[in-house]
């Protein structure tokens, strides 16, 4: 069953000093764990990622920093982050600015999945630097983060997406994949087990496999949000 989240009612516990976390996903997913990471001016969380798993942070406000295997790369706010298994990461606020992130483990520990994951240790993309890619037919714009003309790993697609005002998706569903779409800017029409409900900035939505979902530009100039795809692989089923 697909939810709609908003961060803002999340139960969120303090990890270490200054470093809050809540879940945005439950166990209804069974490929991709997602949460929101506050971050406090100056705190930090370090930890190691799972084997057989990549892991994406996104800097949804505010920048930070984000280092393992020898490398450290300033993250400005609505930056993409891909991380290697079994890298100890250390994500980082930055003095006098509070930072909130996206978190996401594909696979997470324990789901038997085995694919070949990102093996480059630690790259960094941020959105206003990386291509967008347009796609005409659809009346929409691509910023790839993982997959397609960017970074490659079998475990998830990731891409912040744009719509134009008249932008449709019809209905339809990921048979052999899971979804997750976090909001970034603009009004959304989202159908959400066909009903349907407005979204934006500070909320997201997921789909086990096989949900169906339809979204549409609500009001105003445009939307744009964070998508992943978990696997990469993923059939799409209209209807």
């Amino acid at each position: 069953m697909g939810k709609v989240v908003t961060f803002s009612a999340l139960s969120f516990r303090e990890a270490v000093t200054g470093v809050q976390r809540a879940l945005i996903t439950g166990s209804d997913m069974k490929e991709m764990s997602a949460e929101v990471i506050r971050l406090a001016p100056g705190a930090a969380l370090t930890e190691r990622v799972p084997a057989g798993s990549d892991r994406y942070v996104f800097t949804l406000t505010g920048p930070a920093t984000v280092s393992g295997r020898g490398m450290s790369h300033r993250m400005p706010e609505e930056a993409f982050a891909t991380i290697q298994e079994e890298t100890e990461v250390t994500i980082a606020g930055l003095d006098g600015n509070e930072a909130m992130l996206i978190s996401v483990v594909a696979p997470p520990s324990g789901s038997g999945t085995r694919s070949p994951g990102f093996s480059g240790g630690l790259a960094v993309a941020a959105r206003a630097t990386t291509p967008v890619h347009e796609v005409a037919e659809e009346k929409k714009h691509r910023i790839y983060f993982v997959g397609k003309d960017a970074v490659h790993s079998e475990r998830a697609h990731a891409m912040i997406v744009l719509y134009a005002p008249d932008t449709v998706t019809s209905l339809h569903m990921h048979p052999n994949a899971e979804s997750m779409f976090v909001f970034l800017s603009g009004k959304t029409g989202f159908t959400v087990n066909g009903q349907d409900v407005i979204v934006e900035r500070g909320q997201a939505t997921y789909f086990p496999a096989g949900d169906r979902h339809g979204l549409h530009v609500a009001e105003g100039a445009g939307v744009s949000f964070l998508e992943f795809h978990i696997p990469a692989a993923y059939t799409t089923v209209r209807g």
